[in-house]
């Protein structure tokens, strides 16, 4: 029997709310939500998954899984989003799984075409959160970790593959004169509906999370980071770095000391 899988990622200025049908590693989209509502997530994230749900005519009571963007991103988004993925989850008894925010986009691009892919999420503060893939066959596979860095290296970093670069991502609308710069006519950049997460790419991504955690074709660590085991409590998010507080605290303890 198919199951319906609830996503959910609030890690960027878009909410997406998705919901799916299917097993074995193939997920159908069934409905989806894009919110385009920056800082609004926590008002608006729960009351749209309550009308999407009595649209397609379900209920909470019908989720069999939820999937949700662990980041990285906005830290207060990722917050939003993992605290209440964690919530549905333990309160339905059901399993969660985690994907990266970044490896939705390109799990979406993947259906689009082939070669090298550059996703940069935006950081803050004049950072990028960078990410490269693999597309092939439908298929993408991340050849670099998750991390935060200044976007002229990440550019020359690239750049210095002497390939051809597909880029997607929310931070090319602050930087990305510092990629075109740095890579010139081996790079394309995708067109603006790729720069934040979608529905399909969130489902396709959870896709193989769900064929890995089966023991399918990919071992180890999975192209979308570690999924998790499907217990919602040890599920993590992917931050990078400390936040703006937390390095605050970090500044006023080791002056105190």
């Amino acid at each position: 029997m198919s199951a319906l899988v609830l996503g959910i990622d609030t890690a960027t200025e878009r909410t997406v709310i998705a919901l799916g049908e299917g097993d074995a590693g193939e997920v159908r989209a069934l409905a989806v939500e894009e919110i385009d509502a920056p800082r609004a997530a926590l008002g608006r994230l729960l009351p749209a998954l309550a009308e999407l749900l009595d649209r397609e005519g379900s209920t909470p009571a019908d989720i069999s899984e939820v999937v949700v963007g662990r980041g990285p991103g906005s830290f207060t988004g990722v917050r939003i989003g993992v605290a209440t993925a964690k919530g549905l989850a333990h309160g339905l008894g059901v399993a969660l799984y985690g994907v990266g925010t970044l490896d939705t986009i390109a799990w979406r691009l993947a259906r689009e075409g082939h070669g090298l892919l550059g996703v940069v999420g935006d950081a803050m503060r004049g950072e990028v959160y960078p990410a490269l893939f693999e597309l092939e066959e439908g298929v993408a596979t991340r050849l670099s970790a998750d991390r935060v860095a200044d976007p002229a290296d990440v550019a020359a970093e690239w750049a210095a593959l002497g390939r051809p670069l597909l880029l997607a991502g929310n931070a090319l609308d602050k930087h990305g004169p510092v990629f075109v710069e740095a890579l010139g006519e081996h790079m394309t950049c995708a067109s603006a509906e790729f720069r934040l997460p979608t529905g399909i790419g969130l489902l396709a991504a959870y896709a193989r999370v769900r064929s890995v955690a089966e023991g399918g074709p990919v071992a180890g660590e999975d192209a979308t980071g570690s999924p998790g085991t499907g217990d919602p409590g040890t599920l993590l998010p992917i931050y990078t770095r400390l936040s703006d507080a937390e390095e605050a605290e970090r500044a006023r303890q080791g002056s105190a000391q």
